[in-house]
């Protein structure tokens, strides 16, 4: 089950789109973004699940010109293979996992739109009987200001 959290985590760095009020470069308030997540399973969760999808919505505080502490909130939804979703549902049962990654870290920016960062914190399973686990998320990324 942690290597499903960690490849949750991990998924956040497959996609995610900027969206700010202000320039990233001139910021000195508060930014906040949010992000599609896909996602593959990896390891034996390759052999349960087919892909995932979700969402995320990060709040980035500057720290200087260039680094920003991060908080990022999302959540992600697995889809089971299609024999184990048939049986689970026939038998009434969730067809779909899903996860809330909470994180706190950092992104550094090279340049006004390219950075990196990396994320830790929890990634929390929403059905029943399932349980959280140390998450990690590391990623670079382009950030394009709309205004």
């Amino acid at each position: 089950m942690k290597k499903l959290f960690l490849m949750v985590a991990l998924s956040a760095a497959t996609v995610f789109t900027t969206v700010s009020a202000q320039k990233r470069a001139t910021a000195k308030s508060p930014l906040f973004s949010v992000g599609v997540e896909l996602a593959a399973p990896t390891g034996n969760y390759k052999n349960i699940y087919s892909a995932g999808l979700g969402g995320s919505g990060k709040i980035e505080i500057p720290a200087t010109t260039q680094f920003f502490i991060t908080a990022t909130a999302g959540f992600t939804s697995f889809y089971y293979k299609e024999n184990l979703r048939n049986a689970l549902k026939a038998l009434g049962q969730p067809t779909t996992q899903g996860f809330v990654p909470l994180k706190v870290g950092g992104k550094y920016y090279f340049s006004p739109v390219f950075y990196g960062e990396g994320e830790i914190g929890a990634s929390i399973a929403t059905n029943k009987g399932a349980s959280s686990a140390f998450a990690y998320a590391p990623g670079i990324g382009v950030s394009i200001p709309l205004i």
